[in-house]
This record gives C-alpha cells, sequence and structure tokens, in this order.
C-alpha cells in the first residue's frame, strides 16, 4: 500500500511539473510522428535485474519491462535490440535508436540527451576481493587500479571525482568481475544493486561489496531520448505516468523485486493511507485547473528557453573571454582592478594575484591596507595620496612604484587609476597594475652603459686629440715619405722590366745551350759506338769499359738536356684549361710507360675519381712522371702494388698515388721537389732529379700544391692538389 501511495503522490507532481519542464509537448491538433508508430530502443544484456537477456535471447528486466508498459499506454510499438551499453549509448547519440530504457542523469550526459522524470535511484557501491582491507573511505581508492564498464555514469563518477589515477575500462560488469576475480586490478565500482545481482547470477563468492557509502554516486535513472525529441520525451513522460497511477508499475516491481516487507504500520503510513483518500479528488480538481495552466506555462517557458540558451550563449562566451584575458594577463604581466565605492571593497582579475605572488584561494585583496601593505613606505605615501585625490575629484593617477611580492621577490609596477563619473558623482574607479620589473633593470643597465659609454667617450676623445697633435706633426713627414716611396715604385718599376727582360734572355739561353749541348754528346756517343763496333778487335777490355762509360754518360746527360729543356717547356707553355677525367688519364699513361713485363708484374688500383679543370697535356705529363716513379722505385720490392686515388675538400681536390717500393727517408721531404736533387745512389735507381720539380711547377702554375709522404723501404706516397674553380693562364 505505501509504495501504490508513493506513485500516486509521484504522479500528481509530473502532471503538475510536466509543462514547464518540457514546454515542447505537443497539442492534440499537432502531428505526432509517434502515434500508433513502432520506435527502436536498446537494452544491455546483463545488468540484472534492470536489463538482461532471457532464455530465447530476447531483452528482459524490470527497465525493459517498464519501458514497454509505458510505451503501450500511449500507443507505441517498441522494438528491442540488444547491444554493449558504450555502443548503444553512442547508436541513440547519432540516432541509430529512438530511446534507452536504463539510463542515469548526469552532468555529462544531458549534453547528449534528454531525460523523462525518474522513475527509481540508485546507489553505488565499491566491490572488492573478499578479505580486501584498507579501503575504509573514497580517498583510500586513490592510486588503486579501478575498473568500470566503459561509457558507463560510473566511469563518468571516477573521472569527474578524480577517484584514483589508474582508471581501466572493459565492455561490460560481467568482463570487470571476471577480471577482478581472476587478480587483475583492485576494485569495481558499480550500482550496489545491480553488482549483487550479476555476482548471484555468475556463481562468483570471491567478489563482495564493502560497506562503504559513496553519496556522491546516487544516481536517478530515467528514460532517455535524443537530444530535442521532445515530442518522444513528452509521449515517454506520460506513459510513466500512467502506468504509475494505474499500478503497473507496482506489478512489474513486483515481479522482480518481490513483495516489500513491512514490519510495523508506521505513523507515515497512517499519514499515506489518510492522504490517498483525498487524492482522487485533489487530481479531479487538479486535472481542469492544470490543462488551463499547462498552455500559459508551456508559452512562458517558450520564452524561458529562449532566454536560457541566449544567457548559456553569453556565460560561455564570458568563460572564454575570462579564460583568454588571464592567458593575456599572463603573458603580458598585468591585472586589473576595482574598487567598490559602496562596500568600500577592491576587486583584483588573477593577473594582480599572480604580480603580488599569493593565491586568490588564500589571499583576500578586498580591504584597500591589505594591497597597498606590499609597498615600500615611501610608494605607500605616494599611493595614498594619489588613490585619495581619485577618490575625492575624479584625476588619475599614473605611477612607477616599487614593492615586495608574498615570496619576497622585489619588483617594480606600472599603477594606474581611473574614475567614472556620472552626474558630477564618482560612481567607480578602477585601474590595472603592470609588472615593469624587467623593463626598470633593463634602463638601470642602460643608464650604468651610458654612463660608462660616456666615460669611454671622454677617454677616447683624449686619445683622438693626442693621436691628432701627432698626426700634424707627422703629416709633412708622411708626404716626404710619399715622395720616397714614389721614387723607389718608379725603380722598382725599371727594375723589374730589367728582371723580366733578363729571364727571357736566360730563358732563351738556357734553351739556345739545351739545343746546342745536343750536337756534341750525339757526336761523343756516335764516335764511341763507331769504336766499339768498328776496332773491338784492337781494343781490349779496359777501353772497351771506358767507352761504354762513356756512351752511358752521354745517354745521361742528354736525358738531362731533355729534362730541362722540359722544365722549360712547362715554365712557357700557356694553359689551357678543360675538364679532365683524371681516372682516364691515369689509366692511358700507365699503359704508355709501363712495360709489358711491368703490367704483368705490377697491381694498379685506381678508385673512382673526381674530374678536374686542368691542362690536359701538362696533367699528363705530372701522372707520367709519377707513375714512371712508381714503377722504377717499386722495381725490386716484393709487392708490386701501385694505388691512385682521391679525396675532397670544400676549396680543393687532391689526387694521390702510392707504392710499396723503396720509399725515402720522411725527414728529406721538403727537398723531394727541388730540381737536381736525389735521394737514392745512381747506382740504385737511374734519374737525374728532375722528373718531380717538372710536376711541382705544373701543379704550382695550377694553383695548387704538391707534398709526399714516405718511410724508407715502406714505400711513398705523392700527393697533388687542385682549386675547384676553373684556372685562367
Amino acid at each position: 500500500m505505501g509504495y501504490r501511495i508513493t506513485y500516486i503522490f509521484l504522479l500528481l507532481i509530473q502532471l503538475c511539473l510536466l509543462p514547464s519542464i518540457f514546454p515542447y509537448e505537443i497539442n492534440a491538433s499537432q502531428e505526432n510522428p509517434y502515434i500508433n508508430e513502432k520506435i527502436t530502443i536498446a537494452s544491455e544484456p546483463d545488468y540484472p535485474p534492470y536489463c538482461i537477456v532471457d532464455d530465447a535471447g530476447n531483452a528482459d528486466g524490470f527497465s525493459v519491462d517498464l519501458f514497454k508498459a509505458a510505451a503501450a499506454s500511449v500507443g507505441l510499438e517498441v522494438d528491442v535490440k540488444i547491444g554493449v551499453w558504450n555502443m548503444i549509448k553512442t547508436n541513440l547519440a547519432e540516432g541509430g535508436i529512438d530511446a534507452l530504457p536504463l539510463v542515469g542523469r548526469t552532468l555529462e550526459r544531458e549534453e547528449m540527451f534528454d531525460f523523462t522524470l525518474p522513475y527509481m535511484s540508485l546507489h553505488g557501491a565499491v566491490f572488492v576481493r573478499r578479505g580486501t582491507t584498507g579501503i575504509n573511505s573514497l580517498d583510500d581508492l586513490y592510486g588503486k587500479e579501478i575498473v568500470v564498464m566503459k561509457g558507463d555514469n560510473a566511469e563518468e563518477f571516477v573521472r569527474r571525482y578524480n577517484v584514483s589515477e589508474n582508471i581501466f575500462t572493459t565492455n561490460t560488469f560481467r568482463e570487470a568481475f571476471q577480471q577482478l576475480a581472476g587478480g587483475r586490478y583492485d576494485a569495481v565500482i558499480m550500482q550496489r544493486v545491480t553488482g549483487i545481482n550479476l555476482l548471484k547470477e555468475m556463481g562468483l563468492r570471491s567478489v563482495v561489496p564493502l560497506d562503504l557509502q559513496l553519496p556522491q554516486f546516487r544516481q536517478d535513472f530515467c528514460f532517455a531520448v535524443r537530444k530535442g525529441d521532445y515530442q518522444l520525451l513528452n509521449k515517454l513522460n506520460e506513459g510513466l505516468s500512467i502506468v504509475i497511477a494505474d499500478g503497473t508499475y507496482e506489478e512489474i516491481r513486483l515481479k522482480w523485486f518481490g513483495p516489500a516487507v513491512k514490519e510495523e504500520l508506521t505513523f507515515r503510513d497512517i499519514f499515506r493511507i489518510a492522504v490517498s483518500i483525498f487524492i482522487p479528488m485533489l487530481i479531479i480538481m487538479s486535472v481542469f485547473w492544470i490543462i488551463f495552466l499547462r498552455r500559459q506555462v508551456r508559452k512562458q517557458t517558450m520564452v524561458l528557453n529562449n532566454e536560457i540558451t541566449g544567457h548559456r550563449s553569453t556565460l560561455e562566451s564570458l568563460r572564454k573571454q575570462k579564460l583568454l584575458l588571464n592567458e593575456m594577463e599572463k603573458v603580458s604581466k598585468s591585472g586589473g582592478w576595482e574598487y567598490d565605492i559602496e562596500k568600500q571593497k577592491i576587486n583584483w582579475t588573477e593577473g594582480v594575484f599572480d604580480i603580488y605572488g599569493v593565491s586568490s584561494s588564500d589571499f583576500d585583496p578586498s580591504g584597500y591596507e591589505d594591497g597597498v601593505s606590499f609597498y615600500s613606505p615611501k610608494d605607500q605615501k605616494i599611493i595614498d595620496r594619489a588613490f585619495t585625490n581619485l577618490l575625492e575629484t575624479g584625476e588619475p593617477f599614473d605611477l612607477e612604484l616599487q614593492f615586495r611580492s608574498f615570496d619576497g621577490a622585489d619588483k617594480w609596477v606600472r599603477s594606474k587609476g581611473l574614475a567614472e563619473i556620472h552626474e558630477n558623482k564618482i560612481i567607480r574607479v578602477f585601474g590595472s597594475i603592470t609588472e615593469i620589473t624587467d623593463r626598470k633593470e633593463r634602463e638601470t643597465e642602460l643608464r650604468k652603459l651610458k654612463d660608462e659609454l660616456e666615460d669611454q667617450v671622454a677617454e677616447r676623445t683624449a686619445e683622438l686629440q693626442e693621436k691628432v697633435l701627432k698626426l700634424d706633426k707627422s703629416q709633412k713627414a708622411m708626404l716626404c715619405m710619399v715622395e720616397d716611396l714614389n721614387i723607389i715604385t718608379a725603380e722598382l718599376k725599371e727594375e723589374s722590366q730589367k728582371l723580366e727582360f733578363a729571364n727571357k734572355e736566360l730563358e732563351a739561353f738556357a734553351y739556345s745551350v739545351s739545343h746546342d749541348l745536343r750536337a756534341p754528346l750525339r757526336a761523343i756517343s756516335g764516335f764511341a759506338k763507331f769504336l766499339n763496333e768498328d776496332y773491338s778487335d784492337r781494343i781490349d777490355d779496359e777501353g772497351k769499359r771506358l767507352i761504354s762509360t762513356i756512351r752511358q754518360n752521354a745517354a745521361k746527360m742528354d736525358k738531362l738536356i731533355s729534362d730541362l729543356l722540359n722544365l722549360a717547356r712547362v715554365s712557357r707553355k700557356a694553359i689551357n684549361p678543360v675538364r679532365v677525367d683524371m681516372g682516364d688519364v691515369a689509366w692511358s699513361v700507365f699503359q704508355e710507360v709501363a712495360s709489358d713485363k711491368e703490367k704483368k708484374e705490377f697491381s694498379l688500383t685506381i678508385e673512382k675519381m673526381p674530374s678536374a679543370i686542368c691542362d690536359l697535356s701538362l696533367i699528363k705529363q705530372v701522372w707520367h712522371n709519377l707513375i714512371s716513379n712508381a714503377l722504377k722505385y717499386s722495381a725490386r720490392s716484393e709487392v708490386k702494388k701501385i694505388l691512385i686515388g682521391s679525396y675532397e675538400a670544400d676549396h680543393e681536390i687532391t689526387f694521390y698515388i702510392k707504392d710499396y717500393g723503396a720509399g725515402f727517408d720522411g725527414k728529406y721531404k721538403h727537398k723531394l721537389f727541388g730540381p737536381f736533387y736525389r735521394l737514392h745512389k745512381h747506382t740504385e735507381f737511374e734519374g737525374t732529379g728532375v722528373g718531380l720539380a717538372i710536376v711541382q711547377s705544373i701543379i704550382y702554375r695550377h694553383k695548387g700544391r704538391v707534398w709526399a709522404e714516405g718511410k724508407i723501404n715502406q714505400g711513398a706516397t705523392l700527393f697533388l692538389s687542385l682549386p675547384r674553380k676553373e684556372i685562367n693562364g
């Protein structure tokens, strides 16, 4: 009887509140798309006893039965689908279904759905493994591993109140209980009645609810529709009111929860019974009045809803502007203040709190003296006079003041004050405070730098004046020196012309001498050959040896003259720069220089090398001399191997040739490229000592450089570098 009376009271309240809560209820004359239509809802499979699946695989449970009864009472057919909670919640928000029978009303969900009046309230509970200790309050859960069903109001609760930093989700609470029983996680949070029923259904005795109250996790459960679907919402409210009034709600509750056990009849029960006698009469009298009021309230509510929507938009805009203002104040290190003349209180923005180094939750700026106390005694007097003058006369102030913040930092601020005057009366004063510590420090540094610069300028000026006097004295001497330099320059130019003429004569002389020397040498060599061939029978062995020596020395002399001519030719030849493939040139020169025997005995390796800008004929001469030397000085070595390669730097390309022959003493490498200088005896290796001098002359003419590295009997490496840019003669 008590439940029946409660539901009748609920019906009366709903009938009275419907017009004000749901202003968009459709009039009888308006078209209602849900009259005698089928709607689609969805239910969870394991939220006992409210939403379950029966043995035939159909949706069942208290909330499903209640929804069907409410829908039937207003002419709606219901098609029920089954799905996990997070999926069906998303389907409703996206329009895939029309309604849900069991949804806890929360602030987060009010952004997505519209709700009927609640038909029951449930309390949350914490479920743990049997024997768990140490969880006696909500605070004890912080740091624990909490598992909830994804999208459930339990998830919204634990995240809203930051219950723990370790929150995990599952698709169903059945899965959550299984993992908790299996040793994962520390606790499950969900509705107490549903959890107890689900544990019975699963036969899990190792998981129990704690005797821990969660007052923040009490929820009203309703039917939910898509946001803005007021027509269906009003129909469901109407159907819910009908099933509560006609006793259907009580029948469904008894079916799923059984009868309520009453130990004794209390005064409250007696009162309910007495009131129930008058309820039908009150309802009949109220119906007519409600019909009239609903029409009036509907009109006013539409206006209020429009205003509420506008206010919400305005509040959101103000919230964003406040956030933007706070960020701007942080960046600009500024804030604003306002003084209430009537209440004699000051209000600060967040920027002022930051400047003073205090928190808005810990410091009350309402008293004028509290804010002024930060300033130095001298500046306190200044701002007192300015603020008093502002209140009395409305004269604005703009001051730069020094103070010490709450955290002990010395700062400078620029404080401004203005007055708002209406009909010659000051109604409000306000202003701004901007931190200028950085600017003041820079000004101090600049002032110090200015003083230092002025001292330096004065010092430099004195030095310059002294130098000017010295310059005046030495100016005449300089003029005389310039005249002497002009004379010397003319003399040097004349001597340079003489030197150039002498070089040309010397060059011609060397060329002429070289040619003139070769003729008698050929005669000497020829006559020695005739003696050896025609008079060999008359000459003894010693004579033949002397003739052979004459011929050998004549050949050496001829070779030396040839090298001298070649050196002279190299120094006179005009350079014709072209792009040359150094690898091809080195290979072709080796084929020309090496004998058939040497080609068989020697291993030649030519690495991939970049091309270079140089004179082709001269660079051939370079490789001819370098490869000839490598062959000659490796002839007696066991390792007959020649390696030719290169490497590059920013402004030059370096080529090298390495052999494994006789080598040389490294301390003489600076003499290696001098003409006629030899590091080996004639009896060991033949040669005139001009070959490397020719190499150096050619490379120098290309604006390059040459050098060598080596060790005795360990081979030698000769390097030559050429600039990357093109050569102009």
